[in-house]
């Protein structure tokens, strides 16, 4: 059972060495778009999230959702929306996990998907936080530590629209 642990493990550091090596900038400092790259980490962070749903309370709140349909119309259409949503992820719910291996997975993963889909369809920086992210955001701060736990019971939700875009821009 550690010997299968341990080769899982393994797998994911490799991994994450390739999705840190697949992305760099090229020499004429552009990143190049890694399609198959982009759906390698997705299924990937299927399983760490399993992984982090599993060490986290479960989530209770059952009248609220964080991530509604109108966010995935934008998150698919709007390449600002797309960014802080993936940024809100790292900076507002995998921060507070502690110092999980898994954690930082994710993170590394969120980050790497971030810059390739930029590179994929690049994006200028948005200034102002679109009303999809505040409102995300409010009501997450509002639930306090129940609302991190809820960001993360719906990765289910926000996988499958990482997911689904990354089949949109093959």
């Amino acid at each position: 059972m550690k010997a299968h642990s341990a080769v899982r493990a393994g797998h994911f550091l490799v991994l994450l060495c390739l999705v840190a090596a697949e992305g760099k900038k090229s020499p004429a400092g552009k990143q190049s778009c890694r399609r198959g790259l982009l759906s390698q980490v997705t299924e990937n962070l299927y399983l760490k999230a399993a992984s982090l749903k599993s060490a986290v309370p479960k989530d209770l709140i059952k009248n609220t959702r964080l991530l509604k349909k109108t966010t995935k119309m934008l998150f698919m259409t709007n390449c600002s929306v797309r960014d802080q949503l993936l940024s809100f992820y790292v900076r507002n719910v995998f921060s507070h996990l502690g110092g999980r291996s898994d954690k930082l997975y994710v993170i590394s993963a969120f980050q790497v998907l971030q810059a390739n889909m930029n590179a994929c369809h690049p994006c200028a920086p948005s200034t102002r936080l679109s009303a999809a992210v505040r409102r995300l955001k409010k009501t997450v701060l509002k639930l306090g530590e129940r609302g991190i736990y809820k960001a993360i019971h719906e990765l289910d939700i926000l996988l499958p629209w990482i997911q689904a875009y990354i089949q949109a821009i093959v």
